[in-house]
């Protein structure tokens, strides 16, 4: 029985260590295309359930320093890893140039196609402050806002 716990605790202590390592690497473009394409399947198919899975990143949908978020139509954050409730508009979301990133990423965003909004910001998963170029893939999908950003590494 302890040989076994400590299999579990060795098992779980390397997963995380692994999806440590993961947001260490930038996405790409094309892999943030291919997440975003998911997403919005996944919305199609039930709205809720595809949620519920951006928030947890369950299933592959949290990859490398890419995750999925959504923002219901007045602006507040209904899908993302840490700013869940967030109003976009009101509560100071904003790059270091001042830009108000829920109306950027909204204006982006338009049925049916995937619309781009650059801004910079930081890698949160990486701890660093350092500032980075910031693409944000949008599109509106069952009268929500989804979208999946990856970052320049230059």
């Amino acid at each position: 029985m302890r040989k076994f716990k400590a299999l579990v605790v060795a098992a779980v202590c390397s997963s995380f260590f692994s999806m440590a390592s993961l947001a260490d690497e930038f996405g790409t473009r094309e892999e943030a295309i291919s997440l975003l394409d998911r997403a919005i399947k996944l919305v199609k198919v039930d709205r809720n359930r595809a949620l519920d899975l951006f928030q947890s990143g369950t299933g592959g949908l949290i990859h490398k320093d890419l995750y999925v978020f959504c923002f219901a139509p007045d602006g507040t954050v209904i899908a993302h890893p840490n700013i869940l409730g967030m109003d976009t508009f009101e509560g100071g979301f904003v790059d270091i140039h001042g830009t108000n990133l829920g109306e950027a990423l909204f204006a982006a965003a338009k049925p049916g196609k995937i619309g781009e909004a650059h801004y910079d910001y930081e890698r949160p998963t990486t701890g660093s402050t350092k500032m980075f170029r910031k693409t944000a893939l949008m599109t509106r999908v069952s009268g929500i806002v989804c979208g999946v950003g990856y970052y320049n590494p230059q």
